[in-house]
């Protein structure tokens, strides 16, 4: 594992515009339960983004869309560099056919009907109106239609412009990057020493994703470069890892939080391991209204039932106020229902049941 600290900074750079499209995400949709339990973070970088306001049309242009975001953002490509002029200045050497054909190979793998990507490239290159024919019938909005035929219409204007936009950002996100470097690279020692002294930590957070499952972490081939980008956590290629400054955090919250949802499964099962209270908890669901009621039903004392009732409220399989006549839910279903869909993926039935199928 190697920390590509010469490189991190011209990387942040790339991806600082990121913040101001996850700033749009959380107003257009409502906040995750993992986001909501990390608000600090997500209003840290929504903070992080205001400066970045006045430019957010020309930054969504850019960085919305994965057909021109990856013509820039490949960031395997571009780990030599150690500052954006001099990828500015590469980038400016890209000819126009040379332009095309990368942004025509992105735009072609977008149809996934289409078997020879090389082939069709060629093809659309030198016919306009098969490449007119193409667009029309791709599954994407009319705005990125009228994007894609533009640019390709005027190339160079199109990596000229995007590398102004990050000339008139570099002195908002300069001043963002001084502020939050002791943190990225403390980011990197925290999450080398974690693993080194935790080696399954992430199996535990991303349980059932292979390609995390079968990193070798002591091996020089995976580069770790911290970001700006604070609760992101993902990798490129299989090789780079985009470490969010405070995604460790996150990392050892997924963990806790399904540690304390398997002891909540786990106290479930424990509680309804009774054979009274679950003949109680059985009358409790089909509608009986009153201790006295289940306790004539049962054969047992109401005191025996009270003792029960309070323990299936303590563990939340009943809710309070069950017997009141204005109560029309008195067992806690979304629970019930979460702990047999955890009971699944802890056993991997879910699993066997989609090979099954």
């Amino acid at each position: 594992m190697q920390f590509k600290q010469e490189q991190m900074e011209f990387v942040n750079q790339l991806l600082y515009p990121m913040l101001i499209l996850k700033k749009d995400r959380d107003e257009e949709r409502p906040l995750s339960s993992l986001e909501e339990q990390l608000e600090d973070i997500v209003e840290e970088m929504k903070q992080m983004s205001i400066p970045l306001e006045p430019y957010k049309d020309n930054i969504r242009y850019y960085y919305k869309d994965d057909v021109l975001s990856n013509f820039f953002m490949n960031v395997k490509n571009i780990l030599h560099y150690r500052s954006f002029e001099a990828y500015a200045e590469d980038l400016e050497k890209i000819d126009e056919e040379e332009i095309k054909k990368q942004l025509m190979t992105n735009i072609v793998k977008q149809d996934e009907e289409e078997a020879s990507v090389e082939d069709k490239v060629t093809e659309l290159l030198g016919n306009q109106f098969a490449f007119l024919d193409f667009l029309k019938n791709l599954p994407i909005d009319d705005t990125l239609r009228w994007n894609y035929f533009t640019i390709m219409s005027q190339p160079k204007k199109f990596v000229e412009d995007f590398i102004t936009l990050h000339q008139t950002l570099k002195p908002i996100f300069e001043k963002v990057y001084a502020e939050y470097l002791p943190i990225l690279e403390k980011s990197y020692e925290e999450f080398e020493t974690t693993v080194q002294e935790h080696p399954t930590i992430l199996v535990e957070a991303f349980s059932g994703t292979k390609l995390i499952e079968e990193i070798d972490w002591k091996s020089d081939e995976i580069s770790v470069i911290p970001t700006l980008l604070l609760s992101d956590f993902f990798f490129q290629d299989s090789e780079i890892l985009i470490l969010g400054a405070k995604s460790l955090e996150v990392i050892q919250h997924i963990i806790q939080t399904k540690l304390d949802k398997q002891q909540e499964r786990i106290n479930v099962f424990k509680n309804l391991g009774d054979k009274t209270r679950y003949q109680i908890f059985c009358e409790i669901a089909k509608g009986t209204k009153s201790v006295k009621g289940i306790a004539e039903q049962l054969g047992i004392t109401s005191a025996t039932v009270s003792y029960h009732i309070n323990e299936l409220l303590l563990s939340n399989l009943v809710v309070h106020g069950w017997n009141k006549k204005d109560c029309t839910q008195a067992i806690y279903t979304e629970l019930i229902t979460e702990v047999m869909n955890g009971l699944m993926e802890d056993s991997f039935m879910t699993n066997t049941l989609e090979n099954e199928k």
